[in-house]
């Protein structure tokens, strides 16, 4: 079946749901840090990573719908 149901794509939304939720617990965690820290860096990296897997899911559920 190449079309698949939104009812289908749920595990989908599921994953862009905690993806999204991981972003702003770490954009939290990011403004709390001085701006030239190097953990600071490095949590902007995962954050930029986080951000491309969603967006990535997020063409996929809009490609999958009908």
């Amino acid at each position: 079946m190449a079309d698949t149901l939104p009812l289908m794509s749920w595990q989908k939304q599921v994953e862009i749901d905690r993806l999204a939720q991981r972003r702003a617990e770490l954009c939290q965690r990011i403004e709390q840090l001085r701006p030239h820290c190097h953990r600071r860096v490095v949590l902007v990296m995962k954050l930029q990573q986080l951000t491309l897997e969603q967006i990535q899911l997020e063409n996929q559920l809009r490609r999958d719908r009908p």
